[in-house]
């Protein structure tokens, strides 16, 4: 009896060390490494990771504001269109280029910043602890975030070149009627004919790259423009050869030639409004969404450097 009594104490004291030993293995699986109830198993690692993080957010920073200026660049490009100083222009064209090629090295930097971060290519699990390896990863979004501002660019460059060239030509058109006109209100009807034949010469051009521009572009304000703009030379211009045939005097042919005149300034634009939807439809064609395009990047990438401003104590190895 007591042998029997002995031998059942002996595996009820078996069976209550295995079952502390299960519990054990099973809270050891509650706190798996990368966890904070198991942060000594990473605190090296994360120790290691942390100055390497901080060393890439300085190079995001960097290229962040890289981005930005290529975006102030472009919104002068844009309002140095509307003025058509194409010398300005050029300059900020040539400046947007270079800041293009800085974006491009900055990112590169950015990516070997990110490639020189500690314990990321294998289980972050068993590695670091998890929000070293978030934080890691929300930089690694920013990765090919400015790979498209190059084309982008190129876009800006070709289409606020020709808005340019277009806002010149019309200016000059103008000059040249109105040079054109105030020879023949003084009677000076060859010098007339001869500025509208210059006239006529920049409308050709502006109607060559109103064909260009109408690739990409809504041109229908534009081509309107121009053939108001040339009736109106065309008709001045038969007023000037009428009076010239005439010797000054005023016949039935100056008469109608004078109608004919009147009635095309007539539909000519008041003011230069038309000039300013002229340029809006332009820049319609690529060089708004280039900018938009542009500050998207800006955008995305102060987003994650917010997000990387919020404060993360040095990891220190648990008690």
């Amino acid at each position: 009896m007591l042998r029997t009594l002995l031998i059942r104490l002996t595996w009820l004291a078996v069976a209550v060390l295995i079952a502390f030993g299960a519990a054990g293995a099973a809270a050891a699986m509650q706190h798996p490494p990368g966890t904070p109830a198991r942060a000594e198993l990473t605190w090296r690692s994360d120790l290691a990771a942390g100055p390497a993080l901080d060393a890439a957010v300085a190079e995001l920073q960097v290229l962040a504001d890289d981005v930005d200026a290529l975006g102030s660049t472009a919104r002068q490009s844009l309002a140095t269109v509307v003025s058509g100083d194409k010398d300005a222009l050029q300059m900020l064209l040539g400046e947007g280029t270079t800041r293009v090629a800085t974006i491009d090295a900055q990112a590169r930097k950015l990516q070997a910043a990110l490639d020189a971060v500690p314990g990321m290519d294998a289980d972050p699990g068993l590695v670091v602890a998890g929000d070293v390896r978030r934080r890691y990863d929300e930089l690694a979004t920013t990765v090919g975030m400015t790979e498209g501002l190059g084309d982008d660019w190129s876009a800006v460059t070709g289409r606020a070149l020709d808005a340019a060239t277009l806002t010149g030509l019309l200016q000059r058109h103008d000059q040249e009627t109105a040079a054109a006109a105030k020879q023949g209100s003084a009677a000076h009807y060859k010098a007339a004919l001869a500025l509208l034949d210059t006239s006529d010469a920049t409308i050709a051009e502006s109607r060559a790259l109103a064909e260009r521009l109408g690739k990409a572009s809504d041109v229908s304000t534009l081509n309107t423009w121009l053939d108001r703009n040339a009736a109106y030379d065309t008709a001045l211009s038969g007023l000037y050869r009428s009076l010239l045939d005439s010797k000054g005097r005023v016949t039935d042919k100056v008469r109608a030639a004078f109608a004919a005149e009147k009635d095309a300034r007539a539909n000519l634009p008041a003011d230069t409004r038309g000039l300013v939807v002229i340029m809006a439809e332009v820049a319609q064609g690529g060089l708004n969404q280039a900018v938009i395009s542009i500050e998207e990047a800006r955008g995305s990438l102060a987003a994650v450097l917010e997000d990387q401003a919020n404060p993360r104590p040095s990891p220190t190895l648990p008690d």
